[in-house]
Protein backbone atom coordinates (compact mmCIF):
# COMPACT_ATOMS: atom_id res chain seq x y z
CA UNK A 1 0.00 0.00 0.00
CA UNK A 2 1.36 3.41 -0.95
CA UNK A 3 1.72 6.03 1.78
CA UNK A 4 -1.66 7.74 2.09
CA UNK A 5 -2.20 11.41 2.82
CA UNK A 6 -3.70 12.21 6.22
CA UNK A 7 -7.02 12.97 4.54
CA UNK A 8 -7.02 9.72 2.55
CA UNK A 9 -5.98 7.67 5.59
CA UNK A 10 -8.78 9.19 7.69
CA UNK A 11 -11.30 8.38 4.93
CA UNK A 12 -10.07 4.78 4.74
CA UNK A 13 -10.20 4.32 8.52
CA UNK A 14 -13.76 5.62 8.52
CA UNK A 15 -14.85 3.48 5.56
CA UNK A 16 -12.29 1.09 4.01
CA UNK A 17 -12.85 0.98 0.27
CA UNK A 18 -11.23 0.44 -3.10
CA UNK A 19 -7.77 -0.94 -3.71
CA UNK A 20 -6.48 -0.04 -0.23
CA UNK A 21 -9.31 -1.59 1.81
CA UNK A 22 -7.67 -4.90 2.70
CA UNK A 23 -4.28 -3.34 3.43
CA UNK A 24 -5.93 -0.76 5.69
CA UNK A 25 -7.76 -3.55 7.54
CA UNK A 26 -4.51 -5.43 8.10
CA UNK A 27 -2.84 -2.24 9.38
CA UNK A 28 -5.72 -1.59 11.78
CA UNK A 29 -5.52 -5.15 13.10
CA UNK A 30 -1.81 -4.76 13.83
CA UNK A 31 -2.21 -1.32 15.36
CA UNK A 32 -5.24 -2.22 17.50
CA UNK A 33 -4.48 -5.82 18.40
CA UNK A 34 -3.62 -5.35 22.07
CA UNK A 35 -6.54 -2.97 22.58
CA UNK A 36 -8.98 -5.42 21.00
CA UNK A 37 -7.75 -8.23 23.21
CA UNK A 38 -8.07 -6.04 26.32
CA UNK A 39 -11.64 -5.12 25.35
CA UNK A 40 -12.57 -8.75 24.70
CA UNK A 41 -11.19 -9.73 28.10
CA UNK A 42 -13.23 -6.98 29.80
CA UNK A 43 -16.40 -8.01 27.96
CA UNK A 44 -15.88 -11.57 29.25
CA UNK A 45 -18.15 -13.64 27.01
CA UNK A 46 -19.94 -16.54 28.73
CA UNK A 47 -21.22 -19.77 27.11
CA UNK A 48 -24.17 -19.41 24.76
CA UNK A 49 -24.10 -15.63 24.47
CA UNK A 50 -24.98 -13.64 21.36
CA UNK A 51 -22.21 -11.14 20.63
CA UNK A 52 -22.37 -7.99 18.49
CA UNK A 53 -19.32 -6.14 17.20
CA UNK A 54 -19.68 -2.67 15.69
CA UNK A 55 -17.07 -1.85 13.04
CA UNK A 56 -15.29 -5.23 13.01
CA UNK A 57 -13.39 -4.54 9.78
CA UNK A 58 -12.43 -7.93 8.38
CA UNK A 59 -13.57 -9.64 11.63
CA UNK A 60 -10.01 -10.60 12.58
CA UNK A 61 -10.90 -10.73 16.29
CA UNK A 62 -14.20 -12.61 15.91
CA UNK A 63 -12.48 -15.99 16.53
CA UNK A 64 -11.34 -14.68 19.93
CA UNK A 65 -14.93 -13.67 20.76
CA UNK A 66 -16.13 -17.14 19.73
CA UNK A 67 -13.77 -19.16 21.92
CA UNK A 68 -16.54 -19.56 24.49
CA UNK A 69 -18.73 -22.63 23.79
CA UNK A 70 -22.01 -22.04 21.93
CA UNK A 71 -21.38 -18.30 21.58
CA UNK A 72 -22.66 -16.63 18.41
CA UNK A 73 -21.44 -13.51 16.64
CA UNK A 74 -22.74 -10.75 14.39
CA UNK A 75 -20.49 -7.97 13.12
CA UNK A 76 -21.97 -4.81 11.60
CA UNK A 77 -19.78 -2.70 9.31
CA UNK A 78 -20.45 0.21 6.95
CA UNK A 79 -17.92 -1.07 4.41
CA UNK A 80 -19.06 -3.63 1.84
CA UNK A 81 -15.40 -4.57 1.32
CA UNK A 82 -15.05 -5.38 5.02
CA UNK A 83 -18.31 -7.35 5.07
CA UNK A 84 -17.01 -9.55 2.25
CA UNK A 85 -13.57 -9.92 3.84
CA UNK A 86 -15.06 -10.63 7.26
CA UNK A 87 -17.37 -13.37 6.03
CA UNK A 88 -14.49 -14.90 4.07
CA UNK A 89 -12.36 -14.95 7.23
CA UNK A 90 -15.16 -16.56 9.24
CA UNK A 91 -15.56 -19.23 6.58
CA UNK A 92 -11.80 -19.86 6.57
CA UNK A 93 -12.06 -20.53 10.32
CA UNK A 94 -15.14 -22.76 9.80
CA UNK A 95 -17.19 -20.34 11.90
CA UNK A 96 -19.83 -19.43 9.32
CA UNK A 97 -22.52 -21.45 11.14
CA UNK A 98 -22.06 -19.37 14.30
CA UNK A 99 -21.05 -16.00 12.92
CA UNK A 100 -21.63 -13.46 10.15
CA UNK A 101 -20.79 -9.89 9.22
CA UNK A 102 -23.64 -7.69 7.97
CA UNK A 103 -23.64 -4.40 6.13
CA UNK A 104 -25.08 -1.68 8.33
CA UNK A 105 -24.58 1.40 10.46
CA UNK A 106 -24.62 1.93 14.22
CA UNK A 107 -27.31 4.58 13.77
CA UNK A 108 -29.76 1.95 12.47
CA UNK A 109 -28.59 -1.53 13.39
CA UNK A 110 -29.95 -4.37 11.22
CA UNK A 111 -30.92 -6.35 14.33
CA UNK A 112 -34.04 -7.14 16.33
CA UNK A 113 -34.61 -5.46 19.68
CA UNK A 114 -33.27 -7.22 22.79
CA UNK A 115 -31.35 -9.85 20.80
CA UNK A 116 -27.80 -9.25 22.06
CA UNK A 117 -26.07 -10.27 25.29
CA UNK A 118 -22.76 -8.50 24.76
CA UNK A 119 -21.68 -5.73 22.37
CA UNK A 120 -18.23 -4.45 21.49
CA UNK A 121 -17.05 -1.30 19.70
CA UNK A 122 -13.30 -0.65 19.41
CA UNK A 123 -12.11 2.66 17.92
CA UNK A 124 -15.45 3.47 16.29
CA UNK A 125 -16.69 6.44 18.37
CA UNK A 126 -14.67 8.86 16.25
CA UNK A 127 -16.96 8.27 13.28
CA UNK A 128 -20.22 9.08 15.09
CA UNK A 129 -21.21 12.75 14.86
CA UNK A 130 -23.30 12.42 18.01
CA UNK A 131 -23.18 9.62 20.53
CA UNK A 132 -26.85 9.60 21.52
CA UNK A 133 -28.17 7.92 18.37
CA UNK A 134 -25.76 4.93 18.23
CA UNK A 135 -26.04 4.51 22.00
CA UNK A 136 -29.84 4.46 21.72
CA UNK A 137 -29.56 1.75 19.07
CA UNK A 138 -27.14 -0.28 21.19
CA UNK A 139 -29.51 0.00 24.15
CA UNK A 140 -32.36 -1.17 21.91
CA UNK A 141 -30.60 -4.34 20.75
CA UNK A 142 -29.18 -5.28 24.16
CA UNK A 143 -31.19 -7.63 26.31
CA UNK A 144 -31.98 -6.49 29.88
CA UNK A 145 -28.74 -7.04 31.76
CA UNK A 146 -26.77 -7.07 28.52
CA UNK A 147 -23.44 -5.26 28.44
CA UNK A 148 -21.46 -3.01 26.14
CA UNK A 149 -17.68 -2.56 26.01
CA UNK A 150 -16.33 0.59 24.36
CA UNK A 151 -12.64 1.13 23.64
CA UNK A 152 -11.48 4.49 22.32
CA UNK A 153 -8.50 6.80 22.32
CA UNK A 154 -8.04 9.47 24.95
CA UNK A 155 -8.91 12.76 23.24
CA UNK A 156 -5.63 14.44 24.20
CA UNK A 157 -3.62 11.54 22.77
CA UNK A 158 -5.74 11.34 19.64
CA UNK A 159 -5.10 15.00 18.84
CA UNK A 160 -1.38 14.19 18.48
CA UNK A 161 -2.18 11.98 15.45
CA UNK A 162 -2.31 14.24 12.37
CA UNK A 163 -4.92 12.19 10.50
CA UNK A 164 -7.51 12.71 13.26
CA UNK A 165 -7.87 16.35 12.19
CA UNK A 166 -9.67 15.07 9.09
CA UNK A 167 -13.21 14.28 10.18
CA UNK A 168 -12.61 12.48 13.48
CA UNK A 169 -14.90 13.30 16.43
CA UNK A 170 -12.77 13.08 19.57
CA UNK A 171 -14.99 12.48 22.59
CA UNK A 172 -13.86 13.18 26.15
CA UNK A 173 -14.22 10.32 28.63
CA UNK A 174 -16.72 12.23 30.77
CA UNK A 175 -18.89 12.98 27.73
CA UNK A 176 -18.97 9.31 26.72
CA UNK A 177 -19.96 8.29 30.24
CA UNK A 178 -22.70 10.92 30.30
CA UNK A 179 -24.06 9.80 26.92
CA UNK A 180 -24.16 6.18 28.08
CA UNK A 181 -26.18 7.14 31.16
CA UNK A 182 -28.54 9.23 29.02
CA UNK A 183 -29.13 6.16 26.84
CA UNK A 184 -30.16 4.12 29.87
CA UNK A 185 -26.89 2.27 30.37
CA UNK A 186 -25.03 2.01 33.68
CA UNK A 187 -21.23 2.33 33.60
CA UNK A 188 -19.82 -0.53 35.65
CA UNK A 189 -16.09 -0.47 34.95
CA UNK A 190 -13.37 1.73 33.51
CA UNK A 191 -9.88 0.70 32.51
CA UNK A 192 -7.01 2.71 31.06
CA UNK A 193 -4.88 1.05 28.42
CA UNK A 194 -1.43 2.36 27.52
CA UNK A 195 1.07 0.88 25.11
CA UNK A 196 3.93 1.90 22.87
CA UNK A 197 3.58 0.92 19.24
CA UNK A 198 2.81 2.11 15.74
CA UNK A 199 -0.23 4.21 14.97
CA UNK A 200 -2.26 3.73 11.80
CA UNK A 201 -0.01 6.24 10.00
CA UNK A 202 3.07 4.15 10.85
CA UNK A 203 4.57 6.40 13.53
CA UNK A 204 5.95 5.05 16.81
CA UNK A 205 3.78 6.55 19.56
CA UNK A 206 2.79 6.05 23.18
CA UNK A 207 -0.90 5.25 22.99
CA UNK A 208 -3.54 6.03 25.61
CA UNK A 209 -6.99 4.44 25.42
CA UNK A 210 -10.06 4.14 27.64
CA UNK A 211 -12.17 1.01 28.06
CA UNK A 212 -15.67 1.33 29.47
CA UNK A 213 -18.03 -1.49 30.41
CA UNK A 214 -21.70 -0.53 30.66
CA UNK A 215 -24.81 -2.59 31.35
CA UNK A 216 -28.40 -2.16 30.31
Amino acid sequence: MRVLSHDDLAAQLRHPHGEHALAVADAMNRSNGDLNRAAIALLSITPGEQVLEIGPGNAAFAPDLLRTPRSRYVGVDVSAAMVDAGNALLAAHALQDRAEVRLGDAHALPLDSACTDAALAVNTLYFWDELKFPFAELTRVLRPGGRLCLAFGDATFMRTLPFTAHGFHLHELADVESALRSAGLTVQAWRTHRETGRSNDGREVTKHFHLLLARR
